[in-house]
């Protein structure tokens, strides 16, 4: 019974030496030392009227609490003194503190709610250089999905805070928020505010210029060669090669092929567009030799098909239509429709393995 009680004094005589309730109540895991520091700057801060000087204070007791108490002790401390003191003029700096911390310890609910406390009550400020309501925009839209919210987020940075972000860049990310809420007015409103940069390049993503100019010439262009059912496209552009063929002309061809971004090239080249004079120079091309298959190629799927044609007069006597379906959300007439997008010039390389 004895041993017991001495263990049980010894275990109380620990957890007094490292955490402590200071006299005006906070729960503190500190050793005494820390404590009694921690009450001496607590004394200052009561007895100071002056907001500037209580933030000095403020900062030295949040030295002295960093790395010796919890993110949750100091939370506590910091929404008590916002509490009390609800005149500080340094209160967003401090709310801003509890919001990363709940942040640290991956508390995003929590996070999010103190962030959007200071944006909406409380004024901001400068501290180190650095807008208080900016760094919680910054933060929020690093944390949020919700698309609605950070299209919020995203205007009122580029209406309050252009001198401290890349402009254009903003609007790129704002437009692919419009997107993927489905708004697609608004969003391509912000894709040719992003285009009006002309430099902007978008970290990461090198190719984001090239998809969104694509994106603006499909949402201006009349999409009158789309088709509904693929087989549909490909009848149509079977009997437009069978008419062509005979009589030389080559805008039977031509108004089938999507107006944007159509591509001839050969299958090592890649994907690309194609140069003006090939279009121009369609019909002589064409011979009453050209043979076009009566099935699709193996490779086709529901996204993509080819069609493979054969003794043609340029480059290669074999010539791939490639067919693909359309991801245009934008436009919900055609989304999901087929388009003849290109042709590949030269027998697949892929050809061997799908004959196996």
């Amino acid at each position: 019974m004895k041993k017991r009680l001495s263990f049980t004094i010894l275990i109380i005589t620990l957890i007094i030496s490292f955490s402590s309730c200071n006299k005006n109540g906070y729960y503190l895991t500190m050793n005494r030392d820390t404590v009694k520091v921690f009450n001496t700057l607590y004394s200052s801060l009561e007895g100071e009227e002056l907001f500037e000087k209580k933030f000095i204070i403020m900062r030295q007791i949040l030295d002295l609490l960093s790395g010796k108490s919890s993110n949750g002790e100091i939370n506590l401390f910091l929404t008590t003194y916002v509490e009390q003191n609800q005149d500080d003029p340094f209160n967003a700096y401090y709310l801003m503190i509890v919001a990363r911390n709940y942040r640290e310890d991956m508390a995003y609910p929590f996070a999010v709610n103190y962030y959007e406390r200071i944006l909406m009550n409380y004024q901001d400020l400068q501290y180190l250089g650095n807008s208080i309501h900016y760094l919680c925009l910054r933060d929020l839209l690093e944390m949020i999905e919700d698309n609605e919210a950070k299209i919020v987020y995203y205007k009122d940075m580029i209406a309050r805070f252009s001198d401290y972000i890349n402009i254009g860049e903003t609007y790129y990310y704002l437009g692919n928020t419009y997107a993927e809420a489905g708004e697609w007015d608004q969003a391509i409103q912000a894709y040719r505010k992003f285009l009006d940069f002309s430099d902007m390049a978008i970290a990461g993503d090198s190719y984001a210029r090239e998809r969104v100019n694509s994106l603006l010439a499909f949402y201006n262009t009349e999409k009158n060669w789309t088709f509904e059912s693929l087989d549909k496209l490909v009848d149509t552009v079977r009997n437009a090669i069978n008419d062509a063929k005979f009589r030389r002309d080559g805008r039977t061809l031509r108004k089938h092929m999507s107006r944007v971004n159509f591509f001839a090239i050969s299958w090592e080249e890649g994907e690309g567009t194609t140069e003006p004079e090939f279009l121009e120079n369609l019909a002589t091309f064409l011979s009453p030799r050209i043979t076009v298959d009566n099935e699709l190629d193996r490779a086709s799927n529901q996204q993509e098909a080819y069609l493979k044609t054969a003794d043609w007069e340029y480059r290669f006597r074999t010539w791939y239509l490639y067919f693909r379906k359309i991801n245009f959300p934008a436009d919900s007439e055609i989304h999901g429709n087929w388009e003849w997008a290109g042709i590949y010039f030269g027998e697949k390389p892929f050809a061997a393995s799908d004959e196996r």
